[in-house]
Order: structure tokens, then C-alpha cells, then sequence
């Protein structure tokens, strides 16, 4: 009941279906994502997509490993049944024949059996609700910034590119993150597609001087808008530009079955930042298999990406 996929036997349309399957799925599994951001994953599919879970196979010094791409959070397992521990663990041991050590990152409330993964953060917030309820339980910092945009008085960029947005979020944060060029690249690329195929939304501003200062980019999908760009320019932070655009977009989605997801983050500032705009932590896990050898199991660190 359990296969392993390579990437020219998956079918898209019944992968898809499974990942979207559930209500407000996040964009991260879907084909046409991962497309984007990897070449030519693999699967581990049980029955006839009831169960799937994509593996990211690659090589290094003939050490065969897999973990997520850049520009992903958690990336199943997907089902369209309910999800056992056992059945998971199966999946998980399906994929560990093809690979000696993996980080699965999983969706959030999964049964984990008798694992130990480390957890991470993820803020959402269901907008069924009018703005008005939604804004009042903002924090009092953002409620503020939210005062010094209103100051500063910023207007949207209608004729902003998703390339003038990634330049800006790459000039602000690549080298303090040290993301290579070419996953930028890679982010960049799916941006557009969701633009052009009307899956997201670009919000920018500029100051006084026509200098890009903010930039966001939402994928809206299935009742899930997921923020996968927020940058900002020095000046933009000092004026609240980020608060302002997350507020314009909360109230372009208020009132309706919907939901906000902010990714999260482990640092500290920014978590703050995202669950004070009245969002809940809907945590998701990593779990590592470690079977190299062991003279080279110390080796290998996890990585957070």
C-alpha cells in the first residue's frame, strides 16, 4: 500500500487533491509549488493518495539526505483519512530507505508516536470576524505603529514589480541570513507565477523620495493568505510600513471564512510582532533520522531553513 514515488511517476492532479483536501491547506505541498522551488522531489504515496508525504532527495560526498526547500515550512505528511502514528512512522521509513538522514518537517497536530521533535512556531488568525473585532485585539505596540504609518502617511505603489519587493527583502536581509542567491532566485521565480496566475497579492510603498520602503506578497489560496515576503527599508521600519500593510490586507479579507497565516519565527522580536496582531501559535515539528554511520552522525547538524 505504500510506494515510493520518483518525481515522472507522481500524479500531479491526484497529489494536489490530497494536499488540498483539507480546509485553509498551506501552499508549501502543492505541485505547482514545489515545482518552483526544487528540482524533481520525490514521493512517498500510501493507497491511492490517501497518505502523502514528498521527499527532497539529494547528495553530498555520496551521502544521500533529504530536508526541506527554502521558501517551505512544514511539508506534510497530507492525507485525505485520518493520519495514525503508525501510519506516519511507515511513511517516515518508506522515505529513510532512499536516504541515511532526514529532517521531515510536519503539519501542525499530527500524532508523532513516541518521537521527540523540536517545535516551531506559526501565527495565524481566523478573520470571520469584523475588522473592528479583529483590529481591537491588536497589542498596544502595534496599535501605535499602526498610528505612526497614519503620520507618515503612505500610499500604495500600484506600479511595484514582485522583482522591485524581492530586491528590497534581499538587499535588507540576505547577509544576515546568508540565504544563497539562488533560493532567492528560486522564491522569486514562484512569486511571480502566483502573481501572474492571480494566486497572491502585492502590496509596496515608496517615500518621499520614490525609494521602495515596504513590500509584502501574500499567497491567497483555498482561504489561506500566507505571508512569504515582508520587507522594509530602515526608514519603512521606523514608520510601522509593516503593520500598516498587514492591516490592509487583514481588512481586505475581514468578515469573511478565512485565514491569516504569518509563517513565524524564532526570533524573539518577531514573534511578538505577528501574535500582536490577536494571532495564535498553531505550532508545527521537525523530526530528524539520523542513520549515518556513526563516526559521522556528530556531523551532520539540523537546519531551520
Amino acid at each position: 500500500m505504500i510506494r515510493f514515488l520518483e518525481y515522472k511517476e507522481i500524479d500531479f492532479d491526484k497529489w494536489d487533491s490530497c494536499v488540498g483536501s483539507r480546509l485553509f491547506p498551506k501552499p508549501y505541498g502543492f505541485s505547482w509549488y514545489l515545482n518552483w522551488l526544487t528540482d524533481e522531489w520525490q514521493a512517498v504515496v500510501y493507497g491511492d493518495y490517501e497518505a502523502i508525504l514528498p521527499v527532497f532527495v539529494q547528495s553530498k560526498y555520496g551521502i544521500r539526505f533529504s530536508t526541506r526547500p527554502y521558501g517551505t515550512q512544514s511539508v506534510g505528511p497530507y492525507s485525505k483519512i485520518p493520519l495514525t502514528a503508525e501510519l506516519i512512522n511507515d511513511l517516515v521509513n518508506e522515505a529513510m530507505k532512499k536516504v541515511r538522514y532526514a529532517e521531515f518537517f510536519m503539519e501542525p497536530n499530527l500524532p508523532l508516536a513516541d518521537w521527540s521533535p523540536k517545535s516551531y512556531s506559526n501565527f495565524i488568525i481566523d478573520t470571520t470576524e469584523d475588522y473592528e473585532i479583529l483590529q481591537s485585539r491588536m497589542s498596544a505596540q502595534n496599535k501605535r505603529n499602526l498610528k505612526k504609518a497614519e503620520k507618515a502617511k503612505f500610499k500604495l505603489a500600484d506600479w511595484a514589480t514582485v522583482s522591485d519587493a524581492v530586491q528590497l527583502w534581499q538587499n535588507n536581509v540576505q547577509k544576515k541570513t546568508r540565504i544563497r542567491r539562488e533560493d532567492f532566485n528560486r522564491l522569486g521565480k514562484l512569486l511571480e507565477f502566483c502573481h501572474y496566475q492571480k494566486r497572491g497579492v502585492l502590496y509596496a510603498v515608496r517615500d518621499k523620495y520614490n525609494q521602495l520602503c515596504g513590500a509584502q506578497f501574500w499567497i491567497v489560496y483555498q482561504g489561506r493568505s500566507t505571508l512569504i515576503l515582508n520587507a522594509s527599508s530602515p526608514w519603512g521600519k521606523l514608520y510601522g510600513v509593516s503593520t500598516w500593510l498587514i492591516d490592509r490586507h487583514m481588512r481586505s479579507v475581514a468578515g469573511r471564512a478565512h485565514q491569516l497565516d504569518f509563517e513565524g519565527s524564532s526570533i524573539a522580536g518577531l514573534k511578538r510582532f505577528y501574535s500582536g496582531f490577536g494571532a495564535k501559535d498553531e505550532p508545527f515539528s521537525m523530526h530528524i533520522e539520523n542513520r549515518l554511520p556513526l563516526f559521522l552522525r556528530w556531523s551532520k547538524t539540523a537546519t531551520t531553513r
